[in-house]
């Protein structure tokens, strides 16, 4: 009886205390998720990104303009294990329908839900099949993926992005 009575006497200092405490376990476990050696790190050179932001906009704005579109394929029947890299086939076409040539550069592919994840690669013609590219890149988590291509055609500069949704990888190489 003592107790309750004690606990209606002073409840406002208790709920202030216990709303104090809250936050300072809050913010203790804040600190304990963000110190973890496996937390996931800031984007690399994110400072750097936002200070190029205007004119990685106009060169995405300028890539739309073109009008190309681009197909991301994984293709099927090839051999995979899980923690190895996979191809991923890369097809540009022109508004007619042509093959645009002559690309180079890098297709990377981001995990949005962890980013130590990502992985890029670089773009390799494959031979006799005009405007169709290749690389290889460790895409063995299933689930969303941003595929983000950064190519270049002597000097014009071309970037496109797209999400795909990857299946989670079934087949294992014979060792």
């Amino acid at each position: 009886m003592k107790f309750f009575r004690l606990v209606s006497e002073y409840r406002w200092p208790i709920y202030i205390g216990g709303h104090l405490t809250m936050s300072v376990v809050a913010c203790g476990v804040l600190v304990w998720v963000a110190t973890r050696p496996d937390s996931p790190r800031p984007i690399q050179g994110y400072y750097e990104t936002a200070q190029s932001w205007d004119a990685n906009e106009a060169v995405a704005e300028a890539s739309l303009k073109l009008g190309w579109t681009v197909r991301y394929e994984l293709p099927e029947g090839i051999p995979l294990t899980p923690g190895m890299p996979r191809p991923v086939d890369i097809t540009v076409v022109d508004p007619a329908g042509q093959p645009v040539t002559g690309l180079s550069g890098k297709l990377f592919a981001i995990r949005p839900s962890d980013q130590r994840l990502n992985q890029h690669g670089d773009l390799v013609a494959l031979p006799g099949a005009a405007g169709h590219y290749r690389t290889l890149i460790r895409v063995d988590e299933p689930g969303a993926w941003d595929f983000r291509l950064d190519a270049l055609q002597q000097s014009l500069h071309f970037v496109h992005g797209a999400r795909l949704h990857i299946a989670p990888v079934t087949e294992v190489a014979a060792r």
